[in-house]
């Protein structure tokens, strides 16, 4: 079994904040608040759900909805590509899939979840040129080339899962879960 993940990302928030939502969730989303885990930085609070947590754009809606903001649920599907949803409340911002034929969708399926870095630069205040390599899909070419960053100075190449650390970091949300707390 690969790697599954969840984790959200929203500006301006703090961590109180967070935690309060996740519980009041808890009960419907199969989340398990003592098993979440939180890191605040200066763009806003990010938390990493717990295992076995499922819904991937219902709990990022649901979640913006009980925080009345916009909130991005980032996910690594299985160990084999990474993605995300944004919502305000009810209503999708944006969606990208780094490997959207995965579960043979059709071609307009495939359309809506290409990202907008545009939409992603002007909400979290960065500059689109530093965030649109990331939301490609990947090809046969690239794969070719998997340790190819996006940008330099990423840790992750351009098909590894977890290049969705580095696109995070951009935003201003390091993924520092796992990491000694200094």
């Amino acid at each position: 079994m690969g790697l599954f993940l969840q984790t959200a990302i929203v500006r301006d928030c703090r961590e109180m904040e967070i935690r309060k939502a996740v519980e009041k969730l808890a009960s419907e989303m199969e989340l398990i608040p003592e098993q979440c885990h939180y890191r605040e930085s200066g763009a806003g609070c990010a938390v990493l759900f717990n295992d076995d947590c499922y819904g991937f754009n219902e709990l990022a809606m649901r979640l913006s909805i009980e925080l009345s903001r916009p909130v991005m649920l980032l996910f690594i599907y299985d160990g084999d590509f990474w993605g995300y949803f944004f919502y305000d409340k009810k209503v999708e911002l944006d969606s990208f899939n780094s490997l959207p034929d995965y579960f043979e969708s059709s071609p307009t399926e495939q359309q809506s979840s290409a990202g907008d870095s545009t939409v992603i630069a002007d909400y979290f205040h960065v500059e689109q040129k530093d965030i649109e390599r990331y939301l490609r899909f990947w090809t046969e070419d690239m794969m070719e080339q998997y340790e190819k960053p996006a940008y330099p100075g990423d840790e992750f190449g351009q098909c590894d899962c977890w290049q969705m650390a580095d696109f995070m970091r951009k935003l201003g949300f390091p993924y520092t879960f796992g990491e000694e707390e200094a």
